[in-house]
């Protein structure tokens, strides 16, 4: 394996970040998303640019679920 010196490793990162800087930042999709997908992310919007954002939801949805777990112990306490 050749080793190589300081002022070697500074040339060979230049050309590296060169390279890199000279690649597209761009991605293209290779198809155009569905119809369905475009939908569901639609039903997302609250008005117009407004999204309701999923986790939001998903917070209320577990905070019910505790709420129905408390529940049910009580019921059971309360059947012995």
């Amino acid at each position: 394996m050749m080793k190589m010196n300081k002022k070697q490793g500074e040339c060979v990162n230049r050309a590296l970040i060169l390279c890199a800087l000279c690649v597209p930042c761009f991605v293209v999709a290779e198809e155009a998303p569905s119809l369905e997908l475009l939908e569901f992310l639609g039903d997302w919007e609250i008005s117009e640019n407004e999204w309701q954002d999923p986790l939001d939801f998903m917070q209320n949805l577990d905070a019910l679920d505790a709420e129905a777990q408390t529940a049910k112990v009580e019921e059971a306490q309360d059947a012995q």
